[in-house]
């Protein structure tokens, strides 16, 4: 490693705001802090919409290929992600030269572009968020023989790469059951909070009455109770949980109870994304077919400062999704001291302590809503403050940097430990 560090270069397929986007850009900021030289090459990027870092030209970006489709006729978005990934890293590899030519690659998501890179002699970490062909959706004999080369060369790829990474020891386990042809070892890079929303965090002054964060909440008395949900608009995150958690609620509680209580689903919306709009449209029918309407509250793409005032103004966090690969935004609600309800599966089992720092319910919306009657009819201050001690103890940005030193050490020093 040179005296200037290293020139690393983050290949990732839509640098917009989700879950794969923040973690790949809290790792380029706490490489960019020991020293390394940062570059992202994607295939798409729209300023107008993706996190603050990149909004205020941090990191250098290049893109390769966002003129390729995306679907055929609303089919075939899997062979499209590939095609386009294949795209930008041959056009990289093949024209970007020079006295920059990156010293490592960083690859997540899509790892077709690893076999391109090793042909190339470069050196490769690749980080599974989770195993890409058990997201997509069964199907009949066609779906199959369409997946059958896609969920190979996934297998093949990630192989080749030189590290591999897993944010949590539940992705471990699936990723080891997924592809047991892979016999490298598997490092756990769990996620830390990001260093500006820690920032914006730090800035807060006072907390803020939850009706002048969320204009659609009128009401100015002091007990209000309010949960809250961080989550993209798309059905892989179950927001519809939430909606009927609420409804099952009105029946535990009483009439003062109920007059007191609201949810706020805030969450990542893209306008140029049919899933995220069909599934904010759902959620809106949901909500007025249980005539919810004054009790939920829409809040599409809220700003990291926002983000904040909400999680500072609300009661507690709902995490709806069912078998979360990790889970950030319950580290966020820690960081701020609420409690969390999360489902009893994935990653939120390694970051929620059920009945200390929050609750881990069964996935029924009426176990939803009984814990979320506990948090309404007890104290929540020792569960935040809790949550706030075991953040510090297990998942602190040094330990999430401290980590990353050592992996990149090792990807450095790949071949003389092959030798």
């Amino acid at each position: 490693m040179s005296e200037n560090g290293l020139k690393i270069a983050f290949i990732h397929p839509d640098l917009g705001i989700g879950g794969a986007e923040r973690l790949v850009l809290d790792v380029a900021a706490a490489l960019k802090r020991q020293n390394h030289k940062i570059l992202f090459v994607t295939n798409h990027f729209d300023k107008s919409h993706a996190f603050e870092e990149l909004k205020r030209g941090e990191f250098a970006v290049e893109v390769y290929g966002d003129w390729l489709p995306r679907s055929i006729l609303g089919k075939c978005q899997a062979l499209c992600a590939y095609l386009r990934m294949l795209y930008l890293t041959l056009v990289f590899v093949l024209f970007f030269k020079g006295p920059d030519q990156p010293d490592l690659y960083f690859i997540d998501l899509i790892p077709i572009a690893i076999p391109i890179l090793k042909l190339a002699k470069q050196k490769v970490i690749y980080y599974c968020h989770h195993p890409d062909l058990l997201a997509s959706p069964p199907g009949g004999v066609l779906k199959k023989l369409y997946r059958k080369p896609i969920d190979w060369l996934e297998l093949k790829s990630t192989a080749l790469s030189d590290i591999i990474l897993v944010n949590s020891n539940y992705t471990a386990e699936i990723f080891r059951k997924t592809f047991p042809q892979i016999e490298k070892p598997i490092q756990i890079l769990y996620p830390t909070i990001a260093h500006s929303f820690q920032r914006s965090v730090q800035k807060v002054t006072r907390r803020k009455p939850i009706h002048e964060v969320v204009k659609e909440i009128t009401s100015k008395r002091d007990d209000l109770i309010v949960f809250l949900s961080v989550n993209r608009f798309h059905p892989a995150k179950r927001l519809d949980f939430a909606v009927d958690a609420m409804e099952k609620l009105k029946s535990l509680s009483t009439d003062s109870e109920w007059e007191k209580t609201y949810c706020v689903l805030a969450g990542g919306f893209d306008p140029i994304n049919r899933t995220n709009a069909a599934t904010f449209e759902k959620l809106s029918q949901l909500t007025k077919s249980k005539s919810l309407e004054e009790k939920i509250i829409f809040l599409k793409s809220p700003s990291d400062s926002v983000k904040v005032d909400l999680l500072n103004s609300c009661t507690a966090l709902l995490y709806t999704p069912l078998k979360e690969h990790f889970g950030i935004v319950p580290l966020e609600a820690m960081l701020v001291s609420k409690p969390v309800i999360a489902m009893n599966s994935g990653g939120p089992r390694e970051t929620v302590d059920h009945g200390i720092t929050g609750y881990l319910c069964e996935p029924t919306a009426q176990s939803m809503a009984e814990f979320m009657h506990r948090i309404i009819k007890g104290s929540v201050k020792d569960m935040g403050v809790n949550g706030r001690k075991k953040l510090d103890q297990s998942f602190t940005p040094q330990k999430f940097a401290n980590c990353l030193r050592s992996v990149i050490n090792e990807a450095v020093n790949f071949d003389k430990k092959r030798n």
